[in-house]
C-alpha cells in the first residue's frame, strides 16, 4: 500500500501527524499525537547565530556594566542632577544643603506673590500667604533628590543621560488651602462688587436733577477662586522667563444686578418735586391772639425733600418730607411764636385762705405733621398755605384736679427757736423759701435733697454753724437742719409716713428729744410720704428768730406723741488741743460738755374708723465731749 507524503501544517506551526492503517482491521490509527505530559520539539536553532548561552552571558554583562556605570554616576553627582529645574529657579548641581536653602527661599518668594484682582476701577489685593497657599520645601527637595536616583534603572539611567546637556524638571509641592481660597474669593467677590444705582433726585438751590438708575455688577466667586488656584499652581505660577512673578493680575468676572428702579419711576418723583419748589409754602396760626405765620421759600423747600423708597404696594419712589431738615429750617425760636405753654392750676394761700387759680391748655407744634403738611401743599394743584398742625397741651394739674386734692385747711403746723441774727438764719430762710408752696400728691414721697439740692453759695447759702465730730464748725449750708427738723415734726404731726430720716449725733436743746433730724447732701436726707388719701400742701413762714412749717391739707387722722424718759446716760469725755495764742499754762473751755442718752418717741395714730396704730421713734445721742484748749509751754 503507498504511504501518503507528510504535509506541513503551516497555521500551527507544528508536524503533521501521520496516518497508518491498523493490520487487524485495516482502520486508521494516529502513531504520533501528543499524549497528556507530552512536549512537541522546539524547531531548529537558527544557523548562523551564537548559541543561546553566549548571547546570555554577553546581555548579564551589559546589564552590569549599566548598573556598575549608575553607581558611579550616582556616586559622582552626590546632589540634584545637573540641569535639574524647578518652576522659577535652576537647582542642578546643588548639594542637600543648598537645595534646601534654595527651595525655602523660593517658598518665600512665592507666598509673597500679590494675587490682584480687578473689576472695572475696583481693585483688591491678597498675599499667596492669605490663600492658604505653601510649598511642600521637604517634598519638593526629596522629589528633586529622586532624579537618576529611581529604583527602576531604565528611568534612572534616562535621567542621567539627560543632565547631559539637557533638562530635567520637577514639579514644587505645592497646595492651597481651599477653605481660605473659599473665603478670599468670597470677601473679595463682596468687596468688589458694585451696587446698582437707584433712581433718585438731587437739587441744587430751587433745581430739581435727576439720577437715573444705572444696573450694578455681582462679582462671581467660583471663576476668580479657580482664577486665583491657577494663577498660584498652574502655568501661570512663573514668569516667561521662569521667574517667580511679584504681581499676578485677575480680571473678575460679573454678571449684571438690575436696579429695583425705572426711569418711569423717576419721572415720577420729578414731576413732584418739579411742582414743589415751584412756589413758597406757608403755615400760620391764629388762636387767641397768638398770632403768627411762617412762610417758606422754594430753596427751603428743596432742603426738606427727600426720595425714599416704597413700601410694598406703593410706587417704587415716593417724595418724602425729611422731619429732621424740617427741625433745621423751622427753628425751635421761629416754633416759639406759634406755640402756647400749658398753665397748671396752682393752690396757694392767701389771707390764711386756699386759694386755686384756673389751668389752660397749651399749644405745641407737631413737626411729624407739619412736615406732611409742607409735603402736601407744595405739590398739591390748591393753595399753598394752611394753619399749621399741633397738638393741644394739656396742664399737669388742671383747675378740677386741683379742687379734687383736698387741699382745705390746716392739719399740722410746728415751729423752732433760733437765736437772732447769726448767718445760720440766712441759711435756714433760704431753704425755707425753697420748699414754700411744695405740693406732695397721693402716694408720693418728697426728698428734701431732692428738692432743694446741694447747699452751695452759687444757691444763696453762706457758711453757718454745723457740727462735725462732735464739734461745732462753720460749713456752708450750716443751720439747714434746723429746717429739717421743723418739717419733720410738722409731717409728724400730720400723720404722713417718715420714710428717711436721721437725728443728729449729740442732742440740741432748741429741738425735742427724739423728733428731730440732721440733713447733709446727699446721703443723710429727710424723705416724706403722702400716704393719706388728699393731697398736700407744704407752707413755710419764718421770723428772725423762728421758723415754721404748717401741712395743708384735710384732717385724716389724729396724733398723740409719747417722749419716754432717757436712759443709758453716758458721761461727756474732756478733750484738750494746744492753742499757743493763749498765755503759757492758761486754758479756756470753748465747749461745754453734756451727757449723752437713749429715748424712745411713740406716735400713736388715731383714724376715723377706730383703727389705732403705733409707731416708735428710737434716738441714741452720744455725749457731747467737753473741749479745752490751752498751752502748755512754759
Amino acid at each position: 500500500m503507498a504511504k501518503e507524503r507528510p504535509k506541513t501544517d503551516r497555521r500551527q506551526g507544528t508536524l503533521p501527524l501521520r496516518m497508518d492503517t491498523h493490520i487487524d482491521t485495516g482502520a486508521p490509527v494516529e502513531t504520533n499525537r501528543p499524549g497528556r505530559g507530552s512536549r512537541l520539539p522546539w524547531p531548529p536553532w537558527p544557523r548562523g547565530l551564537p548559541p543561546p548561552a553566549v548571547i546570555g552571558a554577553v546581555v548579564l554583562a551589559a546589564l552590569v556594566i549599566v548598573m556598575l556605570a549608575l553607581a558611579g554616576l550616582r556616586l559622582s553627582r552626590p546632589g540634584a542632577l545637573p540641569g535639574t529645574v524647578v518652576p522659577g529657579m535652576e537647582v542642578g548641581g546643588l548639594r542637600e544643603g543648598e537645595l534646601r536653602a534654595a527651595i525655602s527661599k523660593l517658598a518665600q518668594q512665592r507666598t509673597a506673590i500679590n494675587i490682584t484682582v480687578i473689576q472695572g476701577a475696583k481693585r483688591a489685593t491678597a498675599r499667596a500667604a492669605d490663600l492658604g497657599y505653601r510649598v511642600d520645601v521637604d517634598r519638593t527637595v526629596a522629589a528633586v533628590l529622586s532624579r537618576g536616583r529611581q529604583a527602576n534603572p531604565l528611568a534612572s539611567l534616562t535621567d542621567h543621560l539627560r543632565a547631559v546637556g539637557g533638562r530635567i524638571p520637577v514639579e514644587l509641592v505645592q497646595t492651597v488651602d481651599n477653605q481660605k481660597l473659599d473665603s478670599w474669593a468670597a470677601e473679595t467677590a463682596r468687596t468688589l462688587g458694585q451696587e446698582p444705582i437707584e433712581g433718585s433726585l438731587r437739587f441744587e438751590g430751587a433745581t430739581v436733577l435727576r439720577v437715573d438708575p444705572q444696573p450694578g455688577a455681582r462679582v462671581l466667586p467660583h471663576p476668580l477662586r479657580e482664577a486665583a488656584r491657577a494663577a498660584l499652581l498652574g502655568s501661570q505660577s512663573t514668569t516667561e522667563a521662569g521667574e517667580v512673578p511679584r504681581w499676578v493680575t485677575i480680571t473678575a468676572q460679573t454678571e449684571p444686578v438690575k436696579p429695583r428702579t425705572s426711569r418711569r419711576d423717576v419721572d415720577a418723583v420729578y414731576v413732584q418735586a418739579t411742582r414743589a419748589v415751584s412756589a413758597p409754602v406757608r403755615l400760620y396760626r391764629q388762636d387767641k391772639g397768638k398770632n403768627a405765620a411762617r412762610t417758606f421759600s422754594p430753596v427751603e423747600i428743596s432742603k426738606m425733600l427727600q426720595v425714599t423708597p416704597g413700601k410694598q404696594g406703593e410706587p417704587a419712589l415716593k417724595l418724602t418730607a425729611d422731619r429732621a431738615a424740617v427741625e433745621r429750617v423751622f427753628t425751635p425760636q421761629q416754633r416759639a411764636l406759634f406755640e402756647i405753654r400749658a398753665v397748671d392750676a396752682r393752690i396757694a394761700l392767701a389771707g390764711g385762705t386756699v386759694v386755686i387759680s384756673e389751668s389752660s391748655p397749651g399749644f405745641r407744634i407737631d413737626l411729624d405733621a407739619a412736615a406732611g403738611q409742607i409735603l402736601t401743599l407744595a405739590t398739591s394743584d390748591g393753595r399753598r398755605e394752611a394753619e399749621v398742625a399741633g397738638q393741644v397741651v394739656q396742664p399737669t394739674l388742671t383747675t378740677e384736679q386741683a379742687r379734687g386734692l383736698g387741699i382745705i385747711h390746716q392739719v399740722s403746723s410746728f415751729t423752732t427757736n433760733h437765736a437772732c441774727c447769726q448767718s445760720r438764719v440766712t441759711n435756714i430762710h433760704r431753704i425755707a423759701d425753697m420748699v414754700n408752696g411744695v405740693m406732695i400728691r397721693p402716694g408720693k414721697t418728697f426728698s428734701l435733697n431732692a428738692h432743694v439740692g446741694n447747699r452751695i453759695p452759687e444757691k444763696g447759702f453762706v457758711p453757718g454753724k454745723a457740727i462735725q465730730g462732735g464739734e461745732f464748725v462753720d460749713q456752708i449750708g450750716g443751720g439747714v437742719s434746723q429746717f429739717t427738723t421743723t418739717m419733720f415734726n410738722a409731717a409728724y404731726f400730720g400723720g404722713y409716713d417718715i420714710v428717711q430720716h436721721k437725728p443728729h449725733s449729740y442732742y440740741i436743746s432748741r429741738y425735742p428729744e427724739g423728733r428731730e433730724a440732721t440733713l447733709n447732701y446727699p446721703s443723710v436726707d429727710l424723705k416724706i410720704r403722702n400716704n393719706s388719701p388728699h393731697g398736700v400742701l407744704v407752707q413755710t413762714s419764718y421770723t428772725d428768730t423762728s421758723v415754721t412749717v404748717s401741712f395743708w391739707a384735710t384732717k385724716w387722722v389724729t396724733v398723740e406723741s409719747i417722749t419716754g424718759p432717757r436712759t443709758d446716760l453716758r458721761d461727756p469725755q474732756t478733750r484738750y488741743r494746744e492753742n499757743p495764742s493763749l498765755p503759757p499754762g492758761d486754758e479756756q473751755v470753748v465747749q461745754e460738755g453734756s451727757p449723752g442718752f437713749n429715748v424712745t418717741v411713740t406716735r400713736i395714730l388715731r383714724f376715723p374708723d377706730g383703727r389705732e396704730r403705733r409707731q416708735e421713734f428710737r434716738t441714741r445721742y452720744e455725749a457731747v465731749p467737753t473741749i479745752i484748749e490751752r498751752n502748755s509751754g512754759s
